[in-house]
């Protein structure tokens, strides 16, 4: 895994540049979306952003290549079965909500993931386990993502907190952000996932 910094340089009430891989960028607007790591670069702004690491093992089969023109299958607990062209099946996920930043294999996720793949697709058992991928969820204490403007900077924006459904509502959440850094109205009311909302 390699490891990467970047630093918000702020002035008064704007961002007014990024540090990132060893290069400096001039910022207009800056969009927060750091996955699990957002929280530690809303402090850099003196903002609390709720954000926490939700682990999530996930489980790649070989199967026959005919397991391409398998469906997508979705809707029990919090697992899935989708595959790809190659035959592959992956089968996730679990949702951990206390590992930290913790990118172990456990043996309890995995086994998790398998008896939940093979309970529903049985034919599964003969496939080879290649490998299983660790990945960490920005997630939200109230399981809502966190969208909206940065209270007190006037030109950062955040778009994080999504948790296990960053992959479907990311990009629809990325162009709404977006319009809001470059000066548009939304579609979509943002307030009801306003970093405000966790406040006292």
């Amino acid at each position: 895994m390699t490891n990467h910094e970047a630093t918000l340089v702020r002035e008064g009430k704007r961002v007014t540049q990024v540090f990132a891989d060893g290069q400096t960028f001039t910022a207009d607007g800056v969009i927060l979306a750091a996955g699990a790591w957002s929280g530690q670069f809303a402090e850099t702004l003196g903002v609390t952003l709720p954000v926490y690491p939700q682990r999530g093992q996930i489980l790649h089969l070989q199967g026959p290549v005919e397991a391409s023109h398998w469906p997508i299958v979705v809707g029990f607990h919090s697992h899935y079965l989708l595959t790809f062209s190659d035959g592959r099946v992956v089968a996730g996920a679990t949702r951990e909500e206390h590992a930290g930043f913790d990118v172990r294999v456990t043996a309890s996720g995995g086994r998790e993931v398998l008896s939940e793949a093979l309970r529903i697709a049985p034919g599964l058992a003969d496939t080879t386990l290649h490998e299983i991928r660790i990945g960490l969820r920005p997630a939200s204490p109230d399981g809502l993502p966190i969208l909206g403007s940065v209270p007190q900077v006037e030109n950062v924006f955040l778009a994080t907190g999504h948790g296990a459904s960053g992959l479907q509502l990311g990009p629809y959440s990325g162009a709404l952000v977006a319009d809001l850094a470059v000066g548009h109205r939304p579609d979509l009311d943002l307030t009801p996932f306003a970093v405000e909302r966790f406040q006292s």
